[in-house]
């Protein structure tokens, strides 16, 4: 039994968040919806087109937060009284049904459990998402935060619904490229992760990077766009969940590749930056149903 033993469960908090349908449009944009051929895709960057209704990408659940301290869920973790921060090290999302283009939601949040890997602890939290106009379960997230220099404290190393990942020994099943603008993270920003490492030179190179990154949570909208685009056909009513690991830093202008394995359940994938760097690892996608 760990020190942390007694904290799983721990509920965080809960809150409501509400958005309109210009948000929804502007996180499309931010994601890249649109720019590699503006007339892919409207359905998510338009609202006025005859004979297609707004839909949304189902990402966007990734930004549904309460203006609340419990925001970042496990801060505490490494609070001021620790010498290091948390990096965002796993997102997942689970989606029941597709998001609407303006909508309410109830959101609580709990901590799955601290993990000892070693060379840090890996803080895992999850938030529960409904809509309150129906009291419909809209989906779940997940995110793991990485605390370096905090493992060793003898708890377990994973979740116990943790699943084993490895890349496929064959040529993927497609590959779906797609570009980020050199602007990105500045619109992505405009959706409320004002994080300097994407926009001060200074505090990225203080803290490892070349240059201002693009934002995590942005890498994972436009992977799930690549996701959509190549197991989905565009549709998101079969858009069940994705789950993955970052593991380098995306830079505004990267071409992002994801490499796509289809499996019984859906696919696993793995996403490179200009077909080199491995930016986003062990993932995994899943049909709706």
């Amino acid at each position: 039994m760990s020190k942390y033993d007694h904290l799983a469960g721990k509920e965080l908090g809960e809150g409501t968040w509400s958005w309109d349908s210009d948000l929804a449009l502007l996180y499309a944009v931010g994601v890249g919806a649109g720019l590699d051929d503006p007339l892919l895709e409207r359905q998510f960057t338009t609202e006025n087109v005859p004979g297609m209704p707004q839909e949304v990408i189902p990402s966007f659940i990734t930004v549904m937060r309460p203006p609340s301290d419990w925001t970042h869920a496990v801060d505490w973790f490494a609070g001021k009284q620790y010498p290091v921060g948390l990096v965002h090290g796993e997102h997942s999302i689970e989606l029941m049904r597709p998001i609407p283009p303006s909508g309410e939601v109830r959101l609580s949040q709990r901590l799955v459990g601290i993990y000892d890997k070693g060379s840090g602890a890996l803080a895992i939290s999850e938030t529960r998402i409904t809509l309150v106009s129906t009291g419909e379960l809209l989906g779940r997230t997940r995110m793991g935060g990485f605390a370096i220099g905090r493992g060793g404290f003898g708890g377990p190393r994973n979740p116990p619904d943790a699943v084993d990942w490895t890349r496929p020994d064959r040529e993927p099943d497609m590959v779906v490229s797609l570009p980020t603008g050199l602007n990105q993270t500045l619109i992505y920003r405009l959706l409320g992760d004002r994080n300097p490492h994407g926009t001060d030179p200074d505090k990225a190179r203080a803290d490892g990077f070349e240059k201002p990154v693009f934002l995590g949570l942005g890498t994972y909208g436009v992977v799930c766009r690549a996701l959509l685009r190549g197991m989905c056909q565009g549709e998101v009513a079969r858009f069940g969940g994705m789950s993955g690991r970052f593991s380098e830093p995306v830079y505004p202008g990267d071409r992002l590749d994801t490499l796509i394995w289809r499996d019984d359940e859906g696919a696993q994938f793995q996403v490179l930056a200009n077909g080199e760097r491995i930016v986003f690892d062990r993932g995994r996608f899943r049909y709706r149903g």
